[in-house]
């Protein structure tokens, strides 16, 4: 079975105040990627998910990424694109690094992108996955609540 996950940073405001409440992003996000460019709500909805995200700092994430994983049996790196396939065949997982948010293609066993998860999470805690097919989200480092004095 195929997974997929769209990865976005969102901003640390955000990530804060919307700690327990993933599902309210989570359905911005996906209304914003099922959503036409000819629908009348795109512009509001684009404008809404650029406000709470980031742009994904490509090029330290690109040296994050061979940093850990170069000397990997199984990794590949091609432009945007990084490849893991696991000993054994026993799972894959291929992630594209776009403007505004990261895409992860995983089969197989969840180790593969799991080593992509652990690796953004050292980087940013406000990293939230959605895989929209599935309706499963969660950050790839959870957010401690923080109180405001």
């Amino acid at each position: 079975m195929m997974r997929h996950y769209y990865v976005y940073l969102i901003e640390e405001e955000f990530a804060s105040h919307y700690f327990g409440k993933e599902s309210k992003i989570f359905n911005l996000i996906q209304n914003f990627q099922w959503t036409s460019i000819h629908d009348g709500s795109y512009d509001l909805l684009d404008r809404q998910v650029q406000y709470i995200s980031k742009a994904i700092p490509s090029k330290e994430i690109h040296q994050l990424l061979t940093g850990f994983l170069t000397m990997r049996k199984g990794y590949r790196q091609l432009g945007h694109l990084h490849r893991i396939i696991l000993n054994g065949e026993a799972g894959q997982a291929t992630l594209l690094v776009k403007d505004r948010y990261l895409e992860i293609d995983a089969q197989g066993s969840y180790e593969a992108e799991t080593i992509f998860f652990e690796i953004l999470r050292k980087m940013n805690p406000c990293f939230l996955a959605m895989d929209f097919q599935a309706h499963r989200y969660g950050w790839l480092n959870p957010i401690s609540e923080r109180k405001f004095v």
